[in-house]
């Protein structure tokens, strides 16, 4: 399966249908029933979907004119790695497979989402550009991304020898850490949110080095979106 972290389900009702159909709201399948005739309707799990098959399903659910709907009350336990390890290799398996569902339901194009503050009906993306284009560039502006692309600028300006920009460079990439951990400190303190930001930065690199790769096997460049 694929984690929500491309929506926030919090309302109980019926999810919206997106433009984009693989950023629309979906219910993850660690904790979702269907009906019968709606999966045989649907074509059942696509089985070249190693993750990523919840929201795959849910899409096409959602073509043939399913409803999907979020119940708060329903409660599912669900057990999560123990381990960094374990933690690094589910990440990196969603990621892998987050370029083929968004290929097979999306036409090839440039397209570039932004980080919503708010999430507005769950979605928390919204599309800043699309142009349709031979080849596929899906690209999420999130801290995780502004931060490296810093860092990595960065580096090159030291490495010409540009002392006085690398300076600025440093200063800037320094400045993007704290957005980066504050989700995680404002809502669980220092040490611990300072804790929890580092096991969310060894997922967020697992998914996105897992996503680029899987890009690069679908032949698209796929930048992904991250945990924060």
């Amino acid at each position: 399966m694929i984690i929500q972290i491309l929506s926030n389900l919090r309302e109980e009702g019926y999810l919206d249908r997106s433009y984009h159909p693989a950023v629309a709201p979906f219910l993850a399948g660690a904790n979702v029933a269907f009906r019968r005739t709606a999966l045989n309707n649907a074509g059942g799990f696509d089985p070249n979907c190693v993750t990523g098959e919840d929201c795959d399903l849910c899409v096409r659910l959602s073509k043939e004119q399913w409803e999907l709907y979020m119940r708060r009350s329903a409660i599912v336990s669900h057990s999560n790695p123990t381990s960094l390890r374990h933690l690094m290799r589910q990440w990196y398996g969603y990621g892998r497979y987050h370029p083929y569902v968004f290929s097979k339901h999306n036409a090839p194009a440039v397209e570039i989402f932004r980080q919503l503050r708010h999430p507005i009906r769950g979605e928390r993306y919204a599309c800043l550009f699309y142009r349709l284009f031979p080849m596929a560039v899906v690209v999420f502006l999130t801290p995780f991304l502004l931060l490296h692309l810093a860092a990595v600028v960065t580096l090159a300006l030291w490495l010409l020898g540009w002392t006085t920009a690398g300076y600025l460079g440093l200063i800037a990439t320094g400045s993007l850490v704290p957005a980066y951990v504050w989700p995680d400190i404002k809502r669980f303190g220092f040490l611990r949110g300072s804790a929890l930001a580092a096991i969310r930065y060894i997922a967020d690199f697992a998914l996105f080095v897992g996503a680029f790769i899987g890009g690069l096997h679908q032949r698209m460049l796929y930048v992904s979106a991250t945990v924060d």
